[in-house]
């Protein structure tokens, strides 16, 4: 019998049978089968278009979802089971309470891209090669896990942590994440004796899965934080990073874009996100991605999203605070602040480590003047004084 094994096992699971004897029963976490209904707005357009019409909805009210509640955290999440557009991208809200634990846990058919929108955490990461990662996060900071790599989260702010999951498998649910205690639970009994070499400890397992919990919830300061083999080495990339601490990429008209990429952070190889804030008023001017599926989610006041899907058809959706939106890859789009009085702030995330974007007002600039005016049918002189001559990636009120 191995003892490191045996010490991991008692030091991250010893769940005694009297606590789980009183715990409260929680919930199964299920997603809605139903899409809830989202805002359509129906502006005038040059063509006369039906906005939505023939499309799915672009945006998903996870603000009006109902919380699954847990013995230490709530829970809320939105993917192509209920918001159909989001073919390639799901999304979970999390809060935790102080002191609790999203279980050590991986997931098999996506990565995790996260972000803390208030308090802090500590995360736990191990790869195939029995490297680790023990480190706090805070407001505005991201990590990013692997698909497949062994993970954890805990709550260590006195009033908790609120962050965002999101994930590059639209199909991916928190019932399709492989949780330690579930595996532990559903084991031959037989099996977990001769593999540990302790009746005692078997008889202490957790008798179902734990996903959430406060069992031990005193979580002492990072530098106390260590692991159990003491032999086991780092990580060589850090799998953390403080997007809030980016200089913005894009700054005009008192609207700003942070962006991390594979390139700023080499760790998340395969995905990459954003801040973005618009001004009250302001527009994230039309543009597209050739590379990527866009995931938004509104942090603060309010947005308008604008998808144009070919063929005529194009969709103007409504979001509010803690609603998602989504584009397709390839799709034109726009963003927009309605509040005349409120800035906005929105989190963004790409399905693909570099980020790319062809900007309307940039395409435009870089053609023959005569090709512009054949394919709007506009005379040269117009073409000449009135389209834009270089990139805005914001436009202010007007």
């Amino acid at each position: 019998m191995k003892l490191w094994a045996l010490s991991i096992l008692f030091s991250l699971i010893a769940v005694d049978t009297s606590a789980q004897s009183t715990a409260p029963k929680t919930p199964q976490l299920s997603p809605p089968e139903q899409a809830s209904s989202a805002v359509i707005l129906n502006p005038k357009s040059l063509a006369g278009t039906t906005y939505g019409k023939g499309l799915p909805a672009f945006s998903y009210p996870l603000s009006k979802a109902p919380l699954t509640t847990y013995d230490g955290g709530t829970v809320k999440q939105a993917g192509s089971y209920n918001f159909p557009a989001s073919k390639n991208i799901a999304g979970v809200y999390m809060d935790l309470q102080p002191g609790a634990i999203r279980e050590l846990h991986w997931h098999a058919d996506a990565a995790e891209w996260a972000y803390m929108i208030e308090g802090k955490t500590r995360i736990s990461l191990t790869n195939p090669w029995g490297q680790v990662q023990i480190a706090d996060v805070e407001e505005g900071g991201i990590w990013f896990f692997p698909k497949g790599w062994g993970h954890s989260i805990e709550a260590l702010d006195p009033k908790g942590a609120k962050f965002i999951l999101v994930f590059n498998n639209g199909k991916f649910t928190e019932q399709s994440s492989f949780q330690l205690s579930d595996w532990i639970s559903t084991a031959p009994i037989d099996l977990l004796t001769q593999y540990f070499g302790s009746e005692q400890l078997v008889k202490q397992l957790p008798k179902k899965e734990v996903y959430i919990s406060r069992y031990n919830p005193n979580i002492g300061p990072l530098k106390t934080a260590y692991s159990l083999n003491p032999n086991a080495p780092p990580i060589p990339a850090s799998h953390v990073f403080n997007l809030l601490g980016q200089k913005p990429v894009a700054d005009g008209r008192g609207s700003t874009l942070k962006l991390v990429t594979n390139k700023e952070f080499p760790a998340s190889f395969d995905m990459s996100g954003a801040v973005m804030t618009l001004e009250p008023g302001g527009l994230r001017g039309f543009h597209w991605h050739p590379n990527a599926d866009e995931w938004q989610f509104v942090l603060k006041g309010q947005m308008e999203l604008t998808v144009f899907a070919s063929g005529g058809k194009a969709s103007v959706s409504k979001l509010n605070k803690g609603d998602i939106g989504y584009v397709p890859l390839g799709y034109g789009h726009a963003l927009k602040n309605p509040s005349n009085v409120s800035p906005a702030e929105i989190l963004i995330v790409f399905n693909a480590g570099d980020y790319q974007s062809m900007d309307l007002d940039q395409w435009i600039s870089t053609n023959p003047v005569g090709a512009l005016s054949n394919s709007l049918q506009i005379p040269i002189e117009s073409v000449e004084k009135l389209l834009p001559k270089r990139k805005e990636t914001f436009v202010g009120p007007r």
